[in-house]
């Protein structure tokens, strides 16, 4: 891929995360290409977080891929019930441009997975923010710290054992 950079599809639940832990510009700094769909972005109702994702559209930062197959997308759709629209869209798009997946969707990182696609979520973010020095460790704690707080379904155990290696780092 060109300029080192990973081409990422990035789902709702992710934006959602990035926008609530106030670390979506900080994202767009490391060194990856940020690609959505249209489906993804239709899922953002919250006029602050569609504001605060419009801007980073506006100016390239996150690409939307308008070029889906949508007879693809159906056909995940009914081989996946439990896939909404936007997700299946996502998994059409990473299968078709061997992307990584940013995605906090347990259903849709299963599947990701079992097709052999990498995926990744806001835990890996924070920590190569952290790593690149984009964050300090003071600010990668807290956030770790509140990060459950704002998703309730963000994974507990793993949220400690970053917390726990950030805090041994020097």
């Amino acid at each position: 891929m060109s300029d080192n950079k990973e081409i990422v599809i990035k789902d709702a639940c992710i934006i959602f995360d990035l926008v609530d832990l106030d670390l979506l510009g900080s994202f767009f700094s490391l060194a990856v290409t940020a690609i959505t769909t249209p489906q993804v972005i239709g899922e953002i109702l919250d006029e602050d977080q569609l504001k605060a994702i419009s801007a980073y559209v506006d100016n390239g930062l996150l690409q939307v891929d308008n070029s889906g197959d949508y007879q693809r997308m159906l056909e995940i759709a009914e081989q996946y019930p439990g896939l909404s629209t936007a997700d299946s869209s996502v998994l059409e798009i990473a299968l078709r441009k061997e992307a990584i997946i940013f995605s906090s969707d347990g259903l849709l990182r299963k599947i990701s997975t079992n097709k052999n696609l990498t995926v990744r979520g806001v835990l890996w973010i924070i920590e190569q923010l952290f790593i690149g020095g984009l964050i300090t460790k003071e600010v990668a704690l807290g956030k770790l710290q509140v990060y459950s707080d704002i998703n309730m379904r963000a994974p507990k155990k793993e949220i400690d054992k970053l917390i726990d290696k950030i805090r041994h780092e020097p």
